[in-house]
């Protein structure tokens, strides 16, 4: 070796800027999701052993939201399917990933045999003597409850899968969807207080429904859009997105409306019983914070024409809309599953909204990843 000998190095570009691999953010992705649906199982069961009444109510709330976020994605994706609608056509891969929720919200509602006679009068050995549900034991008794689960799932899975796999069925699903939820508002929610009855109840849960997948399919759009996985969205979408998102939660108040004043004119003592405790009592501040967070704030950020493509903007909305309607499903389901009591806080509510996030990124994750190069850096969209 001669003195003074340089050996040469291969240069590494230091200007280049170094992103994580799609391989590399679905990792992260998959032990966040796992780690949060531990977390909440861990306090679901904490729940359990400590308060049955909270923690099976927030069984059925984290079922029925679950259920929600999937039946959105296939809702949407079935009426843009039927209209013919292209604008969308930069999103449908958000609308394709949601119902991969279904099979583990049905689970989740089979569950809920070992809780029913907990939450629902009508599972309870003495129902039979109740006057109040005399003649409706025929329709409420658990076999036939949990046949109906399982026949609402199967129809749901089958042809959302028909719908995604193979563009489909979108009519079919719509008249079943049609049919199907309305009957499994009325089961799953409304029976939690057999002598309350609402007409309009099913429009409502609907109402909800949709404006909650509205605002996940624009956070999906968005946050897929910022890691380069979906890169042709433009502010054309974003617009459309935040109307949707501003028309809807005016529809939600307008139906909230319309069943708040069907009770008021009709007064009938069973039916107002549940707005006088809303009224009177712990629980007002949750009521008005409802209209406040599905109605008041998205309305005011999203009046003006900037916000609707201003993904900031959007981005608050929608979390807000989110917030909402758990509360929301938190005000129907609660209050006739504690008689009453004071509302609360605990494990329980925090297991469910963890449980939800993660099994939300554990399911949909793999469907944004199909048919994309995992080695591909993702460099972050402007």
């Amino acid at each position: 070796m001669k003195p003074n000998q340089v050996f040469s190095v291969p240069s590494r570009d230091l200007t280049r800027p170094q992103f994580p691999t799609l391989a590399e953010i679905g990792e992260k992705f998959r032990l966040g999701a796992w780690t949060l649906s531990g977390l909440g199982l861990l306090m679901l069961g904490i729940g359990l052993a400590t308060s049955p009444l909270h923690a099976w109510a927030n069984v059925l709330m984290t079922a029925f939201n679950l259920t929600c976020v999937g039946l959105g994605g296939l809702f949407l994706l079935a009426i843009q399917s039927t209209t013919g609608a292209r604008w969308s056509d930069p999103i449908l891969k958000a609308h394709r990933a949601m119902p991969a929720l279904l099979p583990i919200a049905g689970l989740m509602m089979l569950a809920l045999w070992f809780g029913a006679d907990t939450l629902y009068p009508w599972a309870r050995p003495e129902a039979h003597t109740d006057h109040l549900l005399k003649g409706r034991l025929v329709w409420l008794n658990k076999p036939f409850f949990f046949g109906r689960i399982l026949l609402f799932f199967a129809l749901w899975i089958l042809l959302g899968r028909r719908m995604v796999q193979r563009g489909k069925g979108a009519a079919v699903f719509i008249l079943v969807f049609g049919v199907s939820f309305v009957l499994a508002n009325f089961d799953w929610i409304m029976s939690l207080e057999p002598a309350w009855n609402s007409t309009i109840f099913a429009i409502y849960g609907f109402s909800g429904m949709f404006l909650q997948g509205i605002a996940i399919v624009t956070i999906s759009a968005i946050v897929l859009r910022r890691v380069g996985l979906l890169p042709e969205i433009s502010k054309a979408q974003n617009h459309d997105l935040g109307k949707l998102l501003f028309a809807f939660s005016c529809f939600w108040a307008y139906i909230w409306l319309s069943q708040f004043l069907l009770v008021w004119y009709a007064n009938i003592p069973e039916e107002t019983a549940p707005i006088r405790l809303m009224l009177n009592s712990k629980w007002t501040p949750f009521f008005y914070l409802n209209l406040v967070l599905n109605f008041g704030l998205p309305f005011v950020m999203l009046l003006q024409r900037k916000a609707k493509t201003n993904e900031r903007v959007l981005m608050v909305a929608c979390f807000t809309v989110l917030a909402g309607h758990w509360l929301d499903l938190y005000l129907m389901v609660l209050p006739p599953v504690l008689k009453g009591a004071a509302p609360g806080f605990g494990f329980s509510e925090a297991g469910g909204i963890l449980l939800q996030f993660g099994v939300g990124h554990m399911a949909c994750w793999p469907v944004f990843m199909k048919d994309v190069n995992p080695d591909q850096e993702l460099p972050q969209a402007g």
